[in-house]
């Protein structure tokens, strides 16, 4: 069986794999996307293997987000085997920094503990969603520690932004994406019948019920029995270029910046970040390549189309949060690098995984923020389906056809909203005088968001709060 799979990202790579240790030498299996990676939300990633430490107010409530943690929980427990058995593949392919990490060691390329810090930053949103993942922690018994804020290495804040409390979460941590990226490639240049292919797919070539093949940027046609698009952000604009037929909700490029930094003063050696908070993932930062280099981040902006640089006003956020809310000192670090990368985000914000109805058409986006992190479970999934072997029921509530799921009712989703938005205020220097101000603001938030539902005609369901501007501005369909 050949495989065509689109796409040269986390997601991409780990399926192309795991269906290489699986597949015959004659069975080829080719990976279509351009070496650059524009816009990979893999190259933008902190790559944190946090479950608990994205746990919000309500955010388990339905079967299906219960479901989707509890992969994510399987997730990090997977990955450093996973890790360990990439670098063994690989062998002395490895790059020279994946080599000296040996997967397990907490080197340049995983490393394990998260810090999780309850600021003054923000509102009492921070406050609910850190009760939320406490709450989490003990219910399913995962082993974490209360902890003294002063004691966290490498987190000296500005006294205005110091955290109240804080916890460890010890089996949650980190991956360098880059390194963790060649690692994958180096393990796949030793399976004979596996082929780059650096071009971009223009279009996928349909005939009746089946895909004969998918035409690239540069004229030539490639030909295979299965396909797989794992190209994130970009598969909607692949599928309508294409028109196959097939209904696929819209995925949006949401537009998420991290910054690099040097500090060599002020190493880390453990993930330290914030609840979720401001319709995004609150401030973080995480050890990136060798312990003197620092990601921060990271922004969100949704966009109906790719942005290949970075909003100022993102940049200046981060650096701003990094030195209040990490460590005053980053004020004299490096800046090294800005990543810019595309978080695929469905109109329902679940992933898209599956089959389609053309029976050898197969997709992998809409992972939003956590396809690096769900990669492990989602490649060996979405191998079991290409090998047509059976996976577990639930998965296929993520069928990329289906009708959107609304998991918010109307006022559920107004509500919520209205707190992230306030929240997302504060962070950015709302500082209202003595008077009724958070009020009024709260019930001018709330008028033009019961509109804004009535204008796309949610009565009985609600907006997922961070696709608000995508229905403001026309560009998501109910």
């Amino acid at each position: 069986m050949d495989t065509a799979i689109v796409g040269n990202g986390i997601i991409a790579l780990t399926t192309a794999y795991r269906l290489a240790q699986r597949s015959a030498s004659g069975d080829r299996i080719t990976i279509i996307g351009k070496r650059s990676r524009p816009g990979s939300a893999t190259m933008a990633a902190a790559a944190m293997l946090n479950s608990f430490a994205e746990i919000e107010t309500g955010s388990l409530d339905s079967s299906i987000d219960l479901y989707r943690f509890e992969l994510s929980h399987l997730a990090t427990r997977m990955w450093p085997k996973f890790v360990t058995d990439i670098i063994k593949v690989a062998g002395s392919r490895l790059p020279e920094a994946c080599k000296k990490c040996e997967g397990t060691c907490g080197g340049g390329c995983f490393g394990l503990g998260t810090y999780v810090v309850n600021n003054t930053a923000a509102d009492d949103l921070d406050d609910e969603n850190f009760e939320a993942i406490l709450a989490a922690l003990k219910e399913f018994d995962e082993p974490f520690d209360l902890v003294s804020p002063r004691d966290i290495p490498n987190y000296m804040p500005a006294q205005r932004h110091r955290a109240i409390r804080a916890l460890y979460i010890p089996n949650e941590g980190y991956l360098n994406p880059r390194l963790i990226l060649q690692a994958i490639e180096a393990a796949l240049s030793t399976f004979a019948n596996v082929m780059f292919v650096d071009c971009e797919v223009e279009r996928v070539i349909g005939r009746g019920s089946a895909i004969d093949g998918v035409m690239l940027d540069d004229g030539q046609t490639i030909n295979a029995d299965k396909f797989l698009l794992a190209n994130g952000a970009s598969v909607s604009d692949l599928l309508e270029k294409s028109e196959l037929g097939i209904k696929v909700q819209r995925v949006f490029y949401g537009v998420g910046v991290s910054l690099e930094i040097n500090s060599p003063e002020f190493p880390h050696q453990k993930c330290i970040r914030t609840p979720n908070r401001g319709l995004a993932c609150g401030i973080y930062s995480v050890p990136y390549f060798t312990d003197d280099s620092i990601l921060v981040g990271a922004s969100n902006y949704m966009s109906p189309v790719p942005l290949y640089h970075a909003r100022l006003t993102s940049v200046e956020s981060l650096l701003q949060a990094a030195i209040e809310q990490v460590n005053f000192n980053f004020y004299r670090a490096e800046l090294r690098r800005v990543n810019v990368g595309w978080r695929p985000t469905s109109l329902d914000t679940y992933p898209l995984l599956g089959q389609t109805s053309i029976a050898n058409l197969f997709i992998a986006s809409g992972t939003k923020r956590d396809g690096f992190h769900l990669s492990p479970v989602i490649s060996e999934k979405m191998v079991s389906l290409l090998l047509d072997e059976t996976v577990d029921a639930d998965f296929a509530r993520f069928s990329p056809e289906r009708v959107p799921l609304r998991t918010l009712g109307r006022e559920q989703a107004i509500s919520k909203a209205v707190r992230h938005m306030i929240s997302a205020a504060y962070q950015h220097g709302f500082s209202p005088p003595q008077s009724r101000m958070p009020g009024q603001l709260e019930r001018m938030y709330r008028q033009e968001l019961e509109e804004l539902h009535d204008r796309v005609g949610a009565h009985d369901w609600g907006i997922p709060p961070e696709l608000l501007d995508m229905y403001r501005y026309g560009h998501a369909l109910p």
